[in-house]
């Protein structure tokens, strides 16, 4: 009677919160987080949702450009440089609607946007054939304690997070650390950005033979994640570095 009546009770609770998500809808309808068109779930509508351009291979395993020629493994252009990653995957090319949404990700306090970077990002990430296997760690680039403090979160943490929720990966947080503040990239050219950068992040012991994936949000010259991945390199891991979109 007892267990009866304690499902009776989940049921009646299931119910009830199923009413207020429908009261809610009606009271405050969700809407597109870029054109407002009403939608019934999710943050954006099916048309916006579309014009998201997702980047397939075959591509460069160092700079995530298209390959031209079949014959390739790598481009003419990273075949003459060394990288300190083994591989570079981008799951989105970085134009609207993607440029409004990291833009507010970062700079407007929207971290739940997350969930949709998150989710676009697994799903894409299975839909190239992307294995988690043999990896034994998750991290993100960090963020200088001041820049920490002053956002609130750091955006490249939360979707490392949700990666390794779901690939089953362990997170870290405390294997690099950017070691001072350095100036902010997106007004810099390529040679100021890697200037701009030197010896900004350290890595900790204990990373020989370590897989490790790091995570950024947007890769436009690599000046960031190639200082990052020398970092916990000069430890002894090998990277394979993700980001949501690329320049």
């Amino acid at each position: 009677m007892r267990f009866t009546n304690y499902a009776k009770g989940l049921r009646i609770r299931a119910v009830l919160k199923d009413y207020l998500a429908k009261a809610i809808n009606i009271l405050v309808p969700r809407i597109c987080f870029i054109c407002e068109e009403k939608i019934t779930e999710g943050y954006l509508c099916q048309r916006c949702l579309n014009q998201i351009e997702f980047i397939y291979p075959p591509l460069c395993p160092f700079c995530s450009n298209r390959l031209t020629d079949k014959k390739e493994k790598i481009c003419a252009k990273c075949v003459k440089n060394r990288f300190p990653y083994e591989k570079l995957i981008c799951i989105t090319k970085y134009k609207n609607p993607v440029v409004d949404l990291i833009h507010s990700f970062k700079y407007k306090n929207y971290d739940f946007l997350v969930e949709l970077f998150a989710s676009l990002m697994t799903k894409h990430l299975t839909r190239i054939g992307f294995s988690p296997g043999g990896y034994d760690m998750i991290t993100a680039v960090p963020l200088y304690k001041t820049k920490l403090r002053d956002r609130g979160y750091n955006q490249a943490g939360l979707l490392a997070q949700y990666l390794a929720n779901y690939f089953k990966i362990c997170f870290k947080d405390d294997i690099i650390y950017a070691t001072r503040e350095s100036s902010s990239q997106a007004k810099l050219d390529k040679i100021s950005r890697l200037e701009n950068l030197k010896g900004a992040f350290t890595a900790r012991e204990g990373l020989k033979n370590k897989k490790v994936i790091l995570v950024d949000d947007i890769f436009t010259t690599g000046s960031t994640v190639k200082e990052c991945a020398y970092a916990l390199k000069e430890k002894g891991a090998s990277i394979t570095v993700i980001t949501f979109s690329k320049t």
